[in-house]
């Protein structure tokens, strides 16, 4: 990082893992926010005139993401999606699900990994929990800078 003694926050709104290509933004108290280089607020910032702060990954794969499930109403459908989630060593650090809506459930999970890289295949079994049609990383609106 070109700051070497800053700290550094990984933005929520697009909830940055290893691997991800990825850039940073000082905000304020010497703090740099790292998103990844797609996330909108990276845009808006660039749009703005805000330098960005070259950063990279260390050497940790561990990871947090935030992530959304799209499903159909069914008996079960929470302990089969969590259940899916567990055997593949995500560690849940919170979940919302929203109240259904034309028998449709929306569901947000912010989990822990012990390894990015295990990431598609956590995805991949949401995926495959009977009455889920779409899995994906969170992409929160972020407030304007």
């Amino acid at each position: 990082m070109d700051r070497p003694d800053a700290g550094v926050r990984l933005a929520g709104c697009c909830t940055p893992v290893p691997a991800d290509e990825v850039t940073g933004f000082a905000v304020r108290g010497g703090v740099v926010t790292v998103h990844r280089v797609e996330c909108d607020a990276v845009k808006r910032m660039a749009e703005a005139g805000r330098a960005a702060v070259d950063v990279r990954w260390g050497d940790t794969t561990e990871c947090r993401v935030t992530l959304f499930a799209e499903s159909f109403g069914r008996p079960h459908l929470l302990a089969d999606l969590t259940e899916a989630m567990a055997l593949e060593g995500a560690e849940i650090v919170s979940a919302t699900v929203e109240p259904p809506s034309q028998q449709r459930v929306r569901h947000t999970y912010t989990v822990q990994l012990p390894d990015a890289g295990r990431l598609p295949t956590l995805i991949r079994a949401m995926r495959d929990v009977p009455g889920v049609y779409d899995v994906g990383r969170a992409h929160h609106q972020a407030p304007p800078f």
